[in-house]
Formats: structure tokens, sequence, C-alpha cells
């Protein structure tokens, strides 16, 4: 309907010479009409500038009835809230996600490629090489270098987004790309432990953000960063907090980051698998329904078998609900376990190293509640002696609390005693310390005869 109605204007053009001033009128009527300023009717603005500079006409009223056609055309030939993705951009975000969730890096920046080339004014093609960058180097140990190379793409992102907002201060994806932008360069910041800047890439995503809202509530794309940031802000480490003092940055809404989340995975084009899985996250680590976790992460698993990002997420998942629930549903655990260590051997995978060493202690955790004490005995001494310093991993307390256990049950009284008084030095997730200091009165006969272990889990970059 567009092309046609456009087809009738050129014609009304060929024909009739008007004033310089009604010439400026069109143009930038058409221009707004059209969604020009994301580049979907570029063409048809420079069409019919060439043909106005050779053919002429002087009625007023037949400007008014083309640049009607013109506006009918854009108002019923398309959704105007997507004007602001061309086709080839919406293919190319897609297939980006797809390889990236596939962890198909090479092809990813392969469209990524193409899509900067063609659409060098728009901020997709570097956004996502910069997501690209970001999650190539999530699990591995040398993950700080690729922090350089994400930060450099989406620097570009956010130039570009700005420039476009300066030229059309009402453009919504621009405010959504770079809001997305800022956000990302404020998680590598967090990586980096450089708090001040986390909270001010912080604050300027989730305003750009709230501004993409504000100008297009139907751009549902918007609600995954939104709700991840409000889920993570209303849980944010110490530092964070600190900086909360500061800077003007927004307290985190735990609930309707939670609903937001939902809305992305419902409505949202790009961003509903991740916000799928930003949502089961967040089941896991700050509202503790693994079982909904494993609903959500099980068919991402399916659909993506050698994605870590779900795959890790799928085994803390299960494994957080066996500690708090005894269900004794190990082999989901051990199978998930198992796929992991095959894709990091197959892809020769310069694996994070306290990744491999917490599905050590996951093993020997299984170990003991089998019935396996030696074997878990030896396998959690190990951990202990891989992290033996506070502040090197969360389950080292859990680990002496376990040895506790096992020493108890062997009728090792004095060995259990020594592992329980270790436990308080160490950090916690949950209440280690109490069952210690209640084994160290009364020693431990069984899982059956105690209480549960009850945590509030963590899951950090740099240690288990």
């Amino acid at each position: 309907m567009k092309h046609f109605c456009v087809f009738i204007v050129e014609i009304v053009v060929r024909f009739y010479y008007y004033k310089k001033l009604l010439k400026k009128l069109t143009f930038c009527s058409i221009y707004y009409c059209t969604g020009v300023e994301s580049g979907e009717s570029v063409f048809t603005v420079l069409r019919m500038e060439r043909i106005s500079k050779i053919f002429g006409g002087k009625y007023f009223f037949i400007y008014l009835v083309g640049l009607s056609l013109l506006f009918a055309g854009n108002l019923f030939g398309g959704k105007k809230k997507r004007a602001n993705y061309l086709p080839l951009i919406e293919k190319s975000l897609s297939e980006t996600i797809e390889y990236i969730f596939e962890e198909n890096y090479s092809s990813a920046d392969s469209v990524c490629q193409v899509l900067i080339d063609e659409y060098p004014g728009h901020p997709a093609g570097y956004f996502m090489k910069g997501i690209m960058y970001w999650r190539q180097g999530y699990f591995r140990n040398d993950y700080n270098k690729y922090n350089d190379i994400t930060l450099s793409w989406l620097k570009k992102a956010e130039k570009i987004a700005k420039e476009n907002i300066k030229q059309n201060p009402d453009d919504a994806i621009a405010f959504f790309f770079a809001g997305g932008a800022y956000g990302y360069e404020g998680s590598v910041y967090a990586r980096r432990k450089s708090w001040l800047k986390t909270g001010r890439y912080a604050y300027k995503g989730i305003r750009s953000l709230e501004k993409s809202m504000q100008l297009d509530s139907s751009l549902y794309d918007i609600y995954y960063g939104s709700g991840l940031y409000h889920v993570l802000a209303s849980h944010q480490p110490g530092a964070i907090k600190w900086i909360q003092k500061l800077l003007p940055i927004p307290t985190g809404n735990s609930q309707m980051g939670l609903d937001y989340l939902k809305v992305a995975i419902e409505k949202g084009t790009f961003t509903n698998l991740a916000a799928q899985s930003a949502l089961a996250m967040a089941y896991v680590y700050y509202e503790k329904k693994y079982q909904n976790a494993i609903e959500l992460l099980n068919p991402l698993v399916k659909k993506y078998p050698r994605n870590l990002d779900f795959l890790t997420t799928l085994i803390n998942a299960y494994f957080y609900r066996e500690l708090s629930l005894h269900t004794n549903e190990w082999q989901p655990i051990a199978k998930r376990i198992k796929q992991v260590r095959l894709i990091v051997k197959n892809k020769g995978l310069n694996f994070q190293r306290w990744w491999l060493h917490k599905f050590n202690f996951m093993e020997a955790y299984m170990q003991y509640m089998n019935g396996h004490y030696l074997i878990a005995e030896a396998m959690l001494s190990a951990y202990c002696e891989e992290y033996p310093d506070k502040g090197d991993s969360y389950l080292t307390g859990l680990a002496y609390l376990t040895l506790g256990k096992i020493y108890d049950l062997q009728g090792k009284r004095e060995r259990a005693v020594e592992s329980y008084k270790k436990v308080s030095k160490f950090e916690r997730m949950g209440n280690e310390i109490q069952l210690a200091r209640l084994f160290l009165s009364s020693p431990f006969s069984g899982e059956a005869n105690a209480p549960f272990f009850t945590g509030a889990f963590v899951d950090l970059p740099d240690r288990p």
C-alpha cells in the first residue's frame, strides 16, 4: 500500500510545480509520516527530491492529496510501532541472537558485520557485536581479555544511538539501544569491580530504557533490560548500595522487575528467550523458586543444548533444590554436568576454573547423599584445600559442614568437631553456621534427623 501511494505522489510531483516553501513543507511532512529517521523511507525521500528538481506544478490542493495518500499508506500499510526496524535489521538481529544462543560466534560475527556494512548509521550491528564478545568471554578463565573489545563495540553503538537521538529526540529505538549499551558497559565495569562506573552506567542505562518506554510502551523488548535492572538493583552488592548514596541511581523494585521480564517473555520480539533465562536466574538466586526455574530452563536447554549459560543455571537450580528440599533427584545434575564437561572438551574451551571445581563439589555432595562417604570425604577435602581462605568460595563453609557430618557418621567425633569449628571462618550462603553449632553440641546422626540446609544462594563471575 505504501509503495503504491509513493508512486502516486511521484506522478503528482512529475506534472506540477510548487513553490520553494511548499517543497520544504512536503519533505518535512514525508520525513515525519514515513518514519524516515530510521531509514525506512530514505529512498522515497531521495526519489521525491530528485524528481522535484526536474518536474513542476502549482496547485496546493494536489500537494495535500498526494501527502494524504502517503500518510494513509503509512497508517494502513504497516505497523508504525515497528517502523524503526528495517526488514534486514530484524532478520539480522534474529539470526545473530540465534547464533549467540547456539554459541556459534563466528556466524554471529559475520551477520553483525553485514548489518554494520549495510546500515552503518544504525546502532543494532555494533550493539550485537558487543553482546557477542561479552557472551564469548563470559565462561572463560581469560574473560578479562574480552572486556576491551566488548566495550569498544558497545561504545560505538552508544555513540550512534546518541547521534540518532540528537537528530530525532523521539526515537524510541535509539533510546532502547543506548540503554542496552549502557547496561552491558556497566556489567563489564562490574566484572572489573569498578563500582563508580558500574553505578554511573547503570543509571544512564535505566534512564534511557525508561525514556524509550515512555516514547513507545509497545516496544516490549524494553521490558527485558528494565526488568533485569530492577531485579539486580534490588539485590545489589554492598558496593552498589554505597554508590547509590552518591549517585541518583534508582533503587530496584524486585516484583516490578519480575513482572517486566514476564512481559518481555510473552510479547518481546528479540528478547523473549533472554528474558526467560533472566527470570529463571532470578528464581534460582533470589526467589528460591527452584522448580519454576527448572521449568523455564529445560525447554531452553533442549533447544540450545550447547548453551553454557542455560546449562549452568539449570545445574544450579537442580542442585539448590536438592540442598533445600532433599528430593533425592541427583541424576539430572550428573547428566548436565557431564554435558557441560563434554562441550568444554570438544571446544577446547579455557573454561572458568571455579566452575569446574564447583562441579567437583556438587559431585562430592552427591556421593555423600548416596552414602559413599569415603569418596565424598576425599573430594570435599580436596575442595577445601583448593579454596582454603575466606573470600575464595561461598561453598567452603558448606564443605566443612558436610565433612563434619561424614566424620560423625564414621564415629570420628574429634575430626567432626574440628570441621564444624572451621565453618564459621568462611562466608556463608545460608544457615551453615547455625547447623555447625547445633552439631557441635549434639553429634550429627543422619539427614532424616537434622534440619535442612537453607540458603540465599549466590552466583559471582570470579568464584563459586
